[in-house]
């Protein structure tokens, strides 16, 4: 009887562990604005624009979230994290969500007792040189200068891939700017800083060029807590939801019109026609109509930001649908 009393004290134990501190849903709605992490960044990201107003990438799903969950898209307190707090600001109840170019890893959720709900973006570590070098390939950076960031796992992914390729190189501690005044022949990060580095640093971006491989895999998502399961599928569909709107052809222009004439059963569950999708995730049934309404599909809100024509100016690759060579889908919405 006693060994009865403990198991169900243990089981109590972890499902108060595990659900007690659930709820951010229901603290957002009470709030009536969504704590939204975000980095101060250059444009095309997350940045203040000359009118005082956020804008970006990783903005637009911030103010997605709170169309989703409050219905007004604008109902969001951008609030600024760095490279630390980003994690800690979520284990401190400071943030809601974060939404920031963090890669997912296991490390870091166990670390920090976070989830990655969702990728919004998939990205890897490439090189940026001049387009007068002559550099258009791995191979050509043999016996190059190659700027860096010190003690970072961009550092570390470049010296174990030219070891293994047998590559010699001349590794430089330094930061974009100084790829740009001239001290290397190339700069490794991820290729969305990459690009983002010349579009807001170089005295002339077109006289730089990203090149197409990358050397390791970047998965970039949200991050919640790992404490509320309603709120990470709240997210991780707020994702999702956009997705599938790019894949049925789904506009922030065409939508009310899709919406009147749609026979899809898949876009009907989606914007609230049919199914209790909305009700499941603890929302109404036209939250994915105001997501969209709001922010538009994936598609727009990369091209906005990140897409040919932009600053930015980076090809889709990956980011692309599943079936326009990509690699982004959503789960089907059944």
């Amino acid at each position: 009887m006693r060994r009865q009393v403990s198991l169900v004290l243990v089981c109590s134990t972890l499902l108060i562990s595990q659900f007690g501190l659930a709820a951010t849903k229901d603290d957002v709605v009470r709030n009536g604005d969504l704590n939204c992490g975000v980095f101060p960044d250059d444009p095309g990201r997350s940045a203040i624009n000359d009118k005082g107003r956020w804008e970006g990438f990783y903005v637009d799903f911030c103010r997605a979230t709170a169309a989703a969950v409050l219905g007004n898209p604008e109902f969001v307190n951008f609030i600024e994290v760095g490279a630390k707090t980003r994690f800690t600001t979520l284990m401190k109840r400071q943030t809601d969500v974060v939404m920031y170019s963090s890669t997912w890893t296991l490390g870091r959720e166990n670390k920090y007792q976070i989830e990655f709900p969702a990728i919004y973006l998939l990205d890897g570590q490439g090189f940026m040189v001049r387009r007068s070098s002559g550099i258009r390939r791995l191979s050509d950076l043999q016996g190059k200068r190659i700027c860096v960031t010190a003690n970072t796992t961009t550092h570390n992914n470049l010296v174990d891939t030219f070891n293994a390729m047998g590559y010699d190189s001349h590794i430089i501690f330094a930061n974009g700017d100084s790829f740009f005044r001239g001290s290397c022949d190339a700069y490794t990060a991820d290729r969305m800083n990459l690009a983002t580095n010349r579009a807001n640093r170089a005295d002339n971006p077109k006289d730089y060029i990203v090149l197409p491989e990358m050397i390791s895999r970047e998965p970039i998502g949200p991050k919640v807590r790992n404490d509320d399961p309603e709120w990470s599928r709240i997210i991780r569909s707020v994702v999702h939801a956009v997705i599938l709107a790019e894949e049925k052809g789904i506009t922030s222009g065409n939508i009310d019109q899709v919406l009147k004439t749609t026979t899809d059963v898949e876009v009907m569950n989606l914007l609230g026609k049919t199914s209790n999708i909305g009700t499941e995730l603890g929302l109404d049934q036209q939250w994915a109509y105001r997501v969209i309404k709001a922010v538009g599909n994936y598609g727009e809100i990369y091209n906005r930001h990140f897409g040919l024509g932009t600053p930015i100016n980076m090809e889709r690759g990956l980011n692309r649908l599943w079936n326009q060579g990509g690699a982004l889908f959503a789960p089907p919405f059944k």
